[in-house]
């Protein structure tokens, strides 16, 4: 389930936070820009994902309906195989889950 657009701002604040706070992050723009940054870069993992995920309950459901080679068609779980292409998917990238 995808965060929210408020949920996002949290978390990029909350990084923002605690990079400052450990020193680990000397901010070399304003802190707003960076949080801005890193709530962008949230957002475009999420999209990815949602991509990945979308792309894999296309690719699942039609070998599920075509059947596997050796595998009865009654026996392929459907969310199994969605799961199984997802990490392909995500591999091929170079994409973490």
């Amino acid at each position: 389930m995808r965060p929210s657009p408020a949920q996002i701002e949290r978390v990029a604040d909350e990084l923002l936070r605690r990079l400052l706070a450990r020193q680990l992050l000397d901010a070399p723009a304003a802190e707003a820009t960076i949080r801005g940054r890193f709530a962008a870069l949230l957002r475009a993992n999420f999209d990815q994902e949602a991509e990945i995920e979308r792309e894999a309950q296309a690719e699942a459901g039609k070998i599920v309906r075509q059947g596997a080679p050796g595998v009865r068609r009654e026996d392929l779980d459907l969310r199994r195989v969605e799961q199984l292409v997802k990490q392909r998917i995500a591999k091929a990238r170079g994409f973490a889950l």
